[in-house]
């Protein structure tokens, strides 16, 4: 549940926007990446997130329907915008994003929306931090998030903090730790952590103060090193239990998706009934695959195409 928007990305790697001459088109918006990408995986996936009356729209539903995603649920918000966002891509580490959301769709996503959609009868619930930024969004993640807890689905909590969304960290980090109170586990970068307990806590007591909140694990994506999976440990113990999940290095062309694509591998690995470790460093192989791509959801790889990326460098799952 959450964002979705068209992704105009540089055709041009390597240079300033000012120098682009060509953008792909493609689609994108965390929760609509996931849906994709687990969907891509084999898992039976639907999105809740809304469009204007637009082409754009009209874009962002066909592909989805294309890629046999669940769309019944995705209402159309008149007089409101389909969301864009325009990216330039520098490798390695420039990857700079220009966000258009004023009177966006998904943001006018309501209560109503939600009781429309299967959100009691789904397996997991993903909903995300920029979900909270605006109302009536705000209002209906948390409700979705309540939905699902109360009908026992398993509910993740995507941090995805974009500052551009927020008029500061403080206002974020109150509303995230509300949703974090209905969450399952939650998933998140370190500048995740930092902006969910406003910058004031160091890694490990924001993991702590993380899963005090409710959730059982967190998930923490950390780039090029891998991951790390933090548990409440036996008996619910103060101090958090981590496990560190090795990477699969490769090259960088766009990081821009890892985290969803991450995500995806991840809720795989749940759905087959694997550890938390062992389904995080699927989510280690689907995300160093989507970083040598061009785009998120449109690149998002196949199982077959997860197991031959590890297998040509000698790992496993």
């Amino acid at each position: 549940m959450g964002r979705s928007s068209i992704d105009l990305y540089a055709h041009q790697i390597g240079v300033p926007m000012t120098e682009v001459t060509s953008f792909d088109a493609y689609v994108g918006g965390c929760p609509t990446n996931i849906a994709v990408g687990t969907r891509r995986l084999g898992l039976k996936s639907a999105l809740l997130t809304a469009v204007g009356d637009d082409e754009v729209g009209d874009f962002i539903l066909n592909f989805l329907n294309r890629e046999t995603i669940d769309t019944r649920f995705i209402p159309r918000k008149p007089g409101h915008r389909t969301s864009a966002v325009i990216m330039s891509i520098q490798p390695p580490d420039k990857f700079p994003l220009t966000f258009y959301r004023d009177n966006c769709a998904d943001r006018e996503l309501t209560v109503a929306d939600v009781d429309r959609a299967p959100v009691a009868g789904a397996a997991i619930l993903v909903v995300t931090g920029t979900g909270l930024s605006h109302e009536p969004s705000r209002r209906a993640t948390m409700h979705a998030a309540e939905t699902a807890k109360a009908a026992s689905s398993l509910v993740i909590v995507d941090i995805d903090y974009r500052p551009n969304q927020w008029p500061d960290r403080k206002t974020f980090a109150s509303n995230v730790q509300e949703l974090l109170r209905r969450g399952d586990i939650a998933i998140g970068t370190e500048e995740e952590l930092s902006a969910a307990f406003d910058g004031t806590l160091p890694r490990d007591d924001a993991a702590a103060t993380i899963l005090a909140l409710g959730p059982k694990a967190l998930i923490l994506k950390c780039g090029g090193a891998g991951a790390i999976v933090y548990t409440r440990g036996e008996w619910g113990a103060v101090s958090p239990v981590s496990i560190a999940v090795p990477p699969f290095p490769v090259r960088v062309l766009n990081v821009l998706g890892a985290g969803d694509a991450f995500a995806s591998g991840f809720i795989y690995g749940l759905r087959q009934g694997w550890s938390l470790a062992r389904s995080a460093r699927v989510g280690n192989a689907t995300g160093a695959m989507i970083v040598t791509r061009h785009g998120c959801a449109n690149f998002m790889p196949t199982w077959g195409d997860v197991e031959a990326f590890v297998a040509e460098r000698g790992g496993r799952l």
